[in-house]
């Protein structure tokens, strides 16, 4: 959990808190906030990492603008995020006035800064702020028929979808926590053989049970060969959203993510769902984008950004932290490595790669 007791600072009528601790007021219903600037997301990332989250807020009343942050100290050194593993965090900011209010007591702690935004442009066009790669947000509107939204699919989606259910693929829909561990195994696997990474910590999709299935925002859906899982989706539900946000496959071969992003779609409707989140993919994962697109209504691109202190000198040690950090990577998600060792170094070391 982040430090208990945070201090509450106030510059410029700009509140610093502990977004763990304090409700950030009306600030949580903002027309930019999403599921990563929720408090279930929140207490997720500060309950496995033992991150501090903060928050600057406005200090006047009514609708609050806010930006979320963490400042992160670790062998890579100091820096800030926004916020650390979340596919994106918009400032909750509409106009640059505001923004540049808000963004002044964290940049004032002259450590380098990231953002992602997806819809917040007040802090995309900061030009204090360098682009750090390329990445796309697909999304699916869930407003539609079922017809129109069957007939919105690319053709080879619908014909992947046709094979899987001839080759006897069926879905199965599981949230308790077994099923979350049993996904997390399959998810750790992929991650390995397929990207040669490692995989979040099993205590991090733990806690994501027990922040969202209370209020029943946490499903999986498997893919089925007979009793066995070959592919599996971990969805989130927040807002009028519900989000896709870790895959998992075994067996490609049946078309079964195809069939798991078909039923992803229903479910949402079901669920009353506006949009279905399909997350970010980074453009040098261009067999991802098409994935996505053969599904996605609209598609946007992420602002990825960087702040650079003026004085800042190149971090020698951070950086051979890093080149390090993927040195063992490589070693830890080689085919020999059981999947248990491989699993248990994203325990100690995932928390570095934010």
């Amino acid at each position: 959990m982040g430090e208990a007791g945070m201090s509450v600072s106030i510059i410029d009528s700009v509140r610093i808190i502990d977004a763990t601790t304090e409700a950030f007021g009306t600030a949580a219903g903002h027309p930019l906030s999403s599921l990563f600037s929720s408090p279930p997301w929140i207490r997720a990332l500060a309950d496995t990492y033992g991150f501090q989250i903060s928050v600057a807020v406005t200090g006047d009343g009514g609708e609050q603008a806010a930006v979320l942050f963490s400042r992160v100290s670790d062998l890579r050194g100091e820096r800030i995020v926004s916020l650390p593993f979340s596919d994106y965090c918009d400032p909750l900011v509409e106009d640059p006035a505001t923004w540049e209010r808000l963004a002044a007591p964290i940049l004032a702690m002259g450590l380098p800064t990231t953002l992602r935004c997806l819809r917040c442009r007040a802090a995309a066009d900061d030009p204090r702020f360098t682009p750090t790669g390329g990445a796309l947000w697909h999304g699916v509107d869930l407003t539609r028929p079922e017809e129109a939204l069957w007939q919105g699919l690319q053709g080879s989606a619908r014909q992947n979808i046709r094979k899987a259910k001839r080759a006897g693929v069926t879905i199965r829909e599981a949230r308790g926590l077994d099923a979350v561990r049993l996904f997390h195994r399959m998810h750790c696997h992929l991650r390995k053989t397929k990207f040669r990474l490692l995989a979040q910590p099993a205590a991090f999709f733990d806690a994501l049970h027990e922040a969202f299935s209370p209020a029943d925002g946490l499903v999986v859906l498997f893919a089925m060969i007979g009793d066995e899982p070959v592919a599996g989706i971990l969805f989130l539900e927040w807002g009028d959203c519900l989000y896709y946000k870790f895959n998992a496959s075994l067996d490609p071969s049946t078309c079964p993510n195809d069939l798991l992003a078909w039923e992803g779609i229903r479910l949402g409707q079901r669920r009353g769902r506006r949009t279905l989140d399909f997350g970010i993919s980074e453009l040098r994962h261009p067999g991802l984008v098409r994935y996505k697109r053969k599904y996605a209504t609209e598609e946007r691109a992420v602002a990825m950004l960087r702040w650079q202190p003026g004085a800042a000198a190149i971090n020698a040690p951070a950086e051979e932290a890093g080149r390090t950090l993927g040195r063992l990577t490589q070693l830890l998600t080689d085919p020999q490595v059981p999947d248990a060792i491989t699993a248990a170094a994203g325990d100690e070391l995932y928390r570095y790669f934010c």
